[in-house]
Order: C-alpha cells, then sequence, then structure tokens
C-alpha cells in the first residue's frame, strides 16, 4: 500500500472517530432533555446505519483490496502461461524442422546408396557388354 493510501486510510479513520465523538456528545445533550427523546432515538437509528454503512464500506475496501492483489498475481500467471505457451511453440517449430532435417539426410542417404548401387550395376553391365564383345569378335576371328 502506497504511503498517500496509508495516509487516506488514517484520515478517514480519524474522521469517523471525531463523528463517533460527536455522536456520543450529542447523545449525552439529548439524554437529559425527554422532550426530544425521539429525536434521540432517530438520531441513534441514524447513526446504526451509519456505522453499518462505514463497516460494510471497510469490508469492501479491504475486498477490493484482496481482489486486486489476485488480479496481480493472476495476471503475471497468465503473462508466464503465456510465455511458456510461446516457448513451446517455438520449441514445436524447432521440433517440426529438425525432423524434417533428419528427413531430408535419410533421403540423401538413400538417394547415395541408389547411385552407388547404380554405379556398380553399370560397371558391371559394362564389364558383361565387353565379355559379351570379346566374345562376338572370338566367334567371329574363328
Amino acid at each position: 500500500m502506497t504511503i498517500e493510501k496509508s495516509e487516506k486510510l488514517v484520515l478517514e479513520e480519524t474522521a469517523y472517530e471525531e463523528i463517533e465523538r460527536d455522536f456520543q456528545e450529542v447523545l449525552s445533550e439529548l439524554s437529559g432533555d425527554k422532550s426530544l427523546e425521539k429525536f434521540r432515538v432517530e438520531y441513534e437509528k441514524l447513526h446504526a446505519v451509519m456505522r453499518k454503512s462505514y463497516d460494510n464500506e471497510k469490508r469492501l475496501m479491504a475486498k477490493c483490496r484482496e481482489l486486486n492483489a489476485e488480479i496481480v498475481v493472476n495476471s503475471a500467471k497468465v503473462a508466464t502461461a503465456l510465455k511458456l505457451s510461446q516457448d513451446d511453440q517455438t520449441t514445436i517449430e524447432i521440433e517440426k524442422a529438425w525432423k524434417m532435417v533428419d528427413s531430408a539426410y535419410d533421403k540423401e542417404q538413400k538417394a547415395k546408396e541408389t547411385i552407388l548401387a547404380l554405379k556398380e550395376e553399370i560397371v558391371n553391365l559394362t564389364k558383361l557388354v565387353e565379355q559379351g564383345s570379346g566374345l562376338s569378335m572370338d566367334q567371329d576371328s574363328k
């Protein structure tokens, strides 16, 4: 609570205490005069309503402070949750990118293996063709 709010509460308490003293003073003056009995009863009722209103205001102000503190705490929690959510989203995107990289790497490895297999097959086929040419040349020369 700020100093300004604290000072305001002290002033309100002081004002309320002053009203209470004034009430007691007026009540003691009225109690001596029987002709003002109805006025005294109404004055006491009015004071009771004022006291109840003051107590309710204090209770409501305390509740407001409590709820404001709760709002601050919950706002911080929401901000943290949003940050974590954004971080999680970033992590998900990074993991997705790594999966794509891994997939591309796997495809590249398979392509290299296929290329090597095809090169070996070309070499084998070339040898077969050369052997076949050699055989047909041998047959031609006979």
